[in-house]
């Protein structure tokens, strides 16, 4: 998936219609200053030697410098990404708490007012812009009530409304997998048989349903994560959170190629990794899974 994704990421810059050099420097720039930086950044040598020298330089951790700051990509992401990771983690924090929390309530009380009410609170989660949610959220809790700021990340009241915005588009995705996947569980011929025995329901539900249901939702939540990690590119941009969103999205108006390459691929091996995290949890919450 890695080499695949490192593929893609140089792509990037050969994909752009015309010249890249001439992009980056602009239409007036002549010929001389087009040659210069042709060179510079190797455009000159077959695609096979140039993507061979960019991955290269990804393993050993050199993705080249950025065209705007001069500074070298892993410098500028690594002074970036916790910011952007904290948010993510705040964000899926909210997403599994309300998610997981809704689906179960919701299946639970199944084909009830609570059950509708929390699947209509879905469909809306998954419907709603993430850059319109972040401006009701600034407009009714930051410019109305003023409980929190508009904007920055001075604070950790600077972070309370971004993390909502990502985390209450999350959880809409957690709780409808979680009211199914507890739903299919509670008609297994052991939640029968846990009933027969005289249990509670919330024993049955809490100690029985709940965890055998948890794989599908441990699967979802970890792309959740990943989509979080991509998805906070809009929602730093309407919060002004100093994370790698705000940067790509600098480095892409400055025709910073090398920064948004290096940005996408880190965000692609975030991916990756909370991908492999999810697989090895598997064998945690299933033991049929440590036996084969």
């Amino acid at each position: 998936m890695l080499v695949g994704v490192s593929v893609l990421v140089f792509s990037m810059l050969h994909f752009v219609p015309g010249d890249p050099a001439r992009i980056m420097l602009g239409m007036e720039a002549g010929a001389e200053e087009v040659a210069r930086l042709r060179k510079q950044l190797g455009l000159d040598d077959p695609l096979v030697v140039q993507y061979l020298r960019f991955a290269g330089g990804a393993l050993r951790g050199d993705l080249g410098r950025s065209l705007k700051s001069n500074r070298p990509v892993v410098e500028e992401i690594k002074a970036r990404f916790p910011a952007t990771l904290k948010l993510a983690l705040c964000g899926l924090g909210i997403a599994v708490s309300v998610g997981v929390l809704a689906g179960v309530l919701a299946a639970k009380h199944h084909q009830s007012w609570l059950d509708n009410a929390v699947m209509l609170g879905a469909i809306v989660g998954v419907s709603v812009p993430g850059f319109w949610l972040g401006l009701m959220l600034i407009y009714f809790f930051a410019v109305n009530l003023r409980w929190f700021p508009v904007a920055g990340a001075a604070t950790l009241r600077h972070l309370v409304l971004p993390s909502l915005t990502l985390g209450l588009m999350a959880s809409a995705v957690v709780a409808r997998l979680t009211r199914s996947s507890v739903l299919e569980v509670m008609r297994q011929d052991y939640i029968r048989t846990a009933r027969s025995k005289g249990l509670s329901e919330r024993i049955v539900m809490y100690r029985h349903a709940l965890k055998n249901a948890l794989i599908p939702v441990v699967t979802v939540v970890g792309l959740q994560f990943g989509g979080l990690l991509g998805g906070a590119v809009i929602v730093e941009q309407v919060f002004a959170w100093p994370g790698l969103g705000t940067l790509a999205v600098t480095a892409l108006q400055a025709r910073d190629f090398p920064m948004v390459q290096g940005i996408v691929l880190y965000m692609a091996l975030g991916y990756v990794v909370v991908n492999l995290v999810v697989d090895v949890m598997y064998s945690y919450l299933d033991p049929r899974i440590r036996c084969q």
